[in-house]
């Protein structure tokens, strides 16, 4: 443990502070030249610097980027231009701002379109496609490769082209489409090999290791492992060099060379932390739970598993602020969409007033030039006067008729902005509704699942060096969670069916009574283990005529959760009645109770939550808005009354059978 602590707090802050002191002598040298230039001559110097400073120094790199931003404007210079913009994107990305990266991604990629500059568009599409495999979106992924090869293609760049393979390997091993990623990394490295390009070689071979890995041939991914740690640049790719490490000590751990596998994880960790490299961190820390385990040392296996959860959770969290944040950007590209809708209709409205005034003006001119003409030819021309009394009356009607068809129009175009502002406004609850859905599952099913990994893992790696007793009280732990998870996939299995229409309402007749009886029997077990009494007063001529399994579901969870947050010695009875055509089915326990603020919240998804039971027992905080939505497909209505300290009542009613 003496010597995780050393690797990741001593070791690692000093070599960081010795690669800030190479990378600020550079950015020094880059500066006095700078002080040197004046005007557009400035505008390549401060992209070096913004490209020097992306991964050290992100503040500063954005303002480098910025700056040439300004004089790539000002002086015309739309290639630096379209260049900058990729550069900040690439610093935005950097410091976890995505909504600004992707920004910066596609001003890059409309000035290259704009100002015809091919290769910055292909470059554009490709950090596009860097972007969404990182979010795991590999459709978006391949619809900007493929523009960025059709670009690469077309105009002969074998660089850009390398990436587009190396892209479309990421994107296929996202896929697990292994043998495909496979052939698209190895045209990549002949292209690389074509260039001289030596660092990019190091990247392909690194992949192409990792594909070996991936399908457990140990000895031609060590192969190429080796040549990658032969041409990678371990000075500014630090990254790179420490997942090259980690995967070697995996492969000398599954040799059986534990102590050589325990040497290069730590150093895959020392070099990861001079660049808080968070995932080969965690790639590292991961491998030397590997290798303790293997070498039976079971208190640092533990230790060393307390720190790959801390960083599961750090990346976790990461990778869903990224998938907030693009999803942010869709819902903003969406409403200035609809912002430029509502300014073209507007321009619409105009050239109609226009149109209106122009008409009004020749029907304004027609009745002066009537009128001259009329004072004129009074006295000769009586029938010719008629005629244009006829000519001017219709004209008036025509006018009449258009501002008739322009207050339509106007009628039309409100309706269309009262119907935009409510689809705006349903947007932002389904947003609303998929956030807390995303809440829900990232918060109780990623917990089970952590657990049920490490400990199996354990499991498997230790059976035959523990006792029965501590085999029987990791088969309990491993049970708890997977009865903890089940309950969430089948609560959230039957919440999708409302959701999707796919949920079928098939209503019959049965008796209220039998039903609750086979309910009862289920948890029986468990309420005698918490000593606490079911009670089933219901008479036996009591029949609903609704669906059966809606019914228990919604029962099951009433009576599951009466259990759940009742303490021992208590009780959950289950009363009815008939009340004109319907049945009153009540579900009381006298367990702890709720306050009013917190019953007027249960049936809400927006609002959803849980806490633990008497017995810390754990829950989804989906059983009772699937309970409020399997009532409300039955044709019934559900309600609950608390009082904090003695129990809580939920009321249901359903159809009766018409007899």
């Amino acid at each position: 443990m003496k010597e995780l602590i050393f690797v990741l707090f001593l070791i690692p802050s000093l070599l960081l502070n010795e690669n800030q002191s190479f990378i600020k002598q550079k950015e020094d040298s880059l500066n006095v030249l700078l002080q040197s230039k004046t005007d557009s001559a400035r505008i390549p110097i401060l992209l070096a610097l913004s490209w020097d400073c992306r991964n050290a120094a992100p503040e500063k790199s954005i303002k480098y980027g910025m700056e040439a931003i300004d004089l790539a404007s000002k002086y015309n210079d739309y290639v630096n231009l379209a260049k900058a913009y990729g550069f900040v994107g690439v610093a935005y990305r950097v410091m976890g701002k995505y909504s600004e990266s992707i920004d910066y991604y596609y001003k890059g990629l409309e000035t290259a379109e704009k100002d015809n500059i091919p290769e910055q568009a292909g470059f554009a599409h490709l950090n596009l496609a860097n972007l969404y495999i990182y979010q795991e979106h590999p459709n978006l992924a391949f619809e900007n490769i493929r523009k960025a090869e059709e670009i690469a293609k077309k105009e002969g760049n074998k660089s850009m082209l390398a990436y587009v393979y190396l892209f479309y390997g990421r994107t296929y091993t996202l896929q697990n489409k292994l043998d495909t990623a496979l052939i698209n990394y190895q045209k990549s490295l002949v292209l690389r090999k074509e260039n001289n390009q030596v660092p990019e070689q190091a990247t392909c071979y690194k992949y192409i290791g990792d594909i070996y890995f991936q399908k457990g041939d140990y000895s031609d991914a060590k192969d190429n492992y080796n040549k990658s740690l032969e041409k990678v640049d371990k000075q500014n790719d630090k990254d790179l060099y420490a997942h090259i490490l980690n995967k070697e000590s995996l492969i000398l751990a599954r040799e059986g060379r534990l102590g050589e596998a325990k040497n290069l994880a730590f150093e895959s960790l020392k070099t990861a932390g001079q660049v808080q490299a968070n995932m080969a961190i965690h790639d590292a820390l991961q491998a030397l739970v590997e290798i303790s385990l293997k070498s039976d040392d079971y208190k640092s296996a533990s230790e060393y598993q307390q720190k790959v959860i801390q960083y599961n959770d750090t990346l976790f969290n990461q990778k869903l602020t990224e998938k907030i944040f693009s999803l942010e950007y869709q819902i903003e590209k969406q409403e200035r969409i609809a912002k430029i809708e509502l300014l073209n209709r507007d321009n619409a409205i105009k050239e109609l007033r226009l149109k209106k005034i122009k008409t009004v003006s020749i029907a304004l001119t027609s009745v002066v030039t009537l009128l001259i003409s009329f004072l004129i030819i009074l006295l000769v021309l009586i029938r010719q006067r008629r005629m244009h009394n006829r000519l001017l009356e219709e004209q008036n009607e025509e006018i009449t008729m258009h501002r008739s068809s322009i207050e339509m129009q106007n009628r039309m175009l409100t309706e269309t902005n009262e119907q935009l502002e409510k689809s705006e406004e349903e947007l932002k609850r389904i947003v609303q509704t998929k956030d807390k859905l995303f809440s829900i599952i990232a918060h109780d099913l990623r917990n089970p699942f952590t657990s049920l990994v490490g400990l199996t893992e354990i499991l498997y790696n230790s059976t035959d060096r523990m006792d029965k007793a501590e085999i029987a009280e990791f088969t309990k732990m491993i049970n708890n969670s997977s009865h903890k998870l089940l309950s969430l996939i089948e609560n959230l299995l039957q919440w999708s069916k409302t959701q999707t229409g796919t949920l079928k309402n098939n209503p019959v007749t049965f008796s209220v009574r039998s039903m609750t009886d086979e309910v009862l029997k289920i948890y029986s077990t468990q309420a005698e283990t918490k000593g606490i009494i079911l009670k089933n007063n219901i008479h036996e001529d009591l029949d609903v005529f609704a669906d059966h399994d809606a019914v228990a579901i919604i029962i099951r969870n009433l009576v599951s959760n009466g259990i759940k947050y009742t303490g021992n010695g208590g009780s959950v009875t289950i009363e009815a009645c008939r009340r004109d055509n319907n049945i009153i089915i009540a579900i009381a326990d006298t367990g702890v109770g709720m306050p009013a603020d917190v019953v007027d919240k249960l049936f809400r998804i927006e609002e959803s939550f849980t806490t633990p039971g008497t017995n810390a027992e754990g829950g989804t905080g989906l059983g009772l808005i699937i309970c409020k939505e399997f009532t409300e497909i039955s044709g019934g209505t559900i309600d609950a009354e608390s009082t904090p300290g003695k129990g809580t009542t939920f009321t249901l009613s359903l159809p009766a059978d018409e007899k």
